[in-house]
């Protein structure tokens, strides 16, 4: 509890004078779009925070450091094959930066163990907000955050994560369970197209793996917030992510599901 007091007062106090050691801002890959959806990757980045990466304390080796390889190049392929498909873009926020200085799926307090990584985050989340407070005006029927992470645990199983359906407060009000259970949920339409998906479609449950139930960008972002959007946060395991068709079959479930439930006009 004390190293936390004083973390989050030297967070407070030196962050300022951090930012001029590196451009924080050039550490998120971020572009606007013209879709009410958008994806945000945390963990891929491969950068060091700044020049001299030696004076800047990593993370505890307790915690998970390596990068979901392989996050970011499915971000931006989804991307591309719905703007080939459909003449629009979703809006991407990524994280440029390694994963062992600033885990960018924990609040502040947990993401770091250096002050000097406290810029990255800012930038990080300062962006992710802008984008979600630009889409809930610019798309008042509803827009859409797809949290895209890589697991090994189950590689090859997609996890859904929504802390149960909280985060995504809005649609299940709409449309009830089935907006993440149904055939034409994400998770259902990739089963339907042969993943093995987690909870399964048969199953109809809002209950999820507790390893990937969700991590704090939904839980920030969710629309159980009176600020926020439907959130929800995909796992993909680690030999699905090598899949050539895998960024073809997201972009189409994403886009049948945001057509399903009112986020498209048909």
């Amino acid at each position: 509890m004390l190293f936390r007091i004083a973390l989050l007062f030297l967070l407070a106090t030196v962050g300022a004078s951090v930012a001029r050691a590196y451009e924080a801002a050039s550490l998120v890959v971020a572009s606007a779009g013209t879709l009410p959806l958008i994806l945000t990757v945390p963990h891929d980045g491969a950068a060091s925070l700044g020049s001299t990466p030696e004076r800047i304390p990593g993370r505890s080796k307790q915690d998970k450091l390596t990068r979901d390889a392989g996050t970011r190049v499915l971000a931006e392929q989804i991307a591309s094959r719905l703007e080939a498909r459909f003449g629009k873009r979703p809006y991407i926020v990524i994280a440029g930066f390694h994963r062992k200085y600033l885990d960018a799926n924990r609040a502040q307090q947990d993401a770091m163990q250096s002050p000097e990584a406290l810029p990255a985050y800012r930038a990080y989340h300062d962006q992710i907000a802008a984008f979600v407070a630009e889409a809930k005006r610019r798309f008042p029927a509803g827009a859409l955050l797809v949290d895209i992470h890589g697991q090994a645990d189950e590689p090859d199983i997609i996890f859904r994560g929504t802390h149960a359906g909280m985060t995504t407060t809005t649609l299940l009000k709409r449309f009830g369970a089935t907006v993440l259970s149904g055939e034409k949920s994400i998770l259902g339409v990739l089963e339907a197209k042969g993943y093995q998906v987690h909870p399964p479609v048969a199953a109809n449950t809002l209950r999820e793996d507790p390893r990937f139930a969700g991590g704090f960008t939904v839980l920030a972002y969710g629309s159980h917030r009176p600020t926020g959007i439907d959130a929800i946060q995909l796992e993909f395991g680690a030999r699905m992510r090598k899949q050539p068709r895998l960024p073809q079959d997201v972009a189409d479930a994403l886009h049948t599901f945001m057509r399903q439930h009112g986020l498209l006009s048909r």
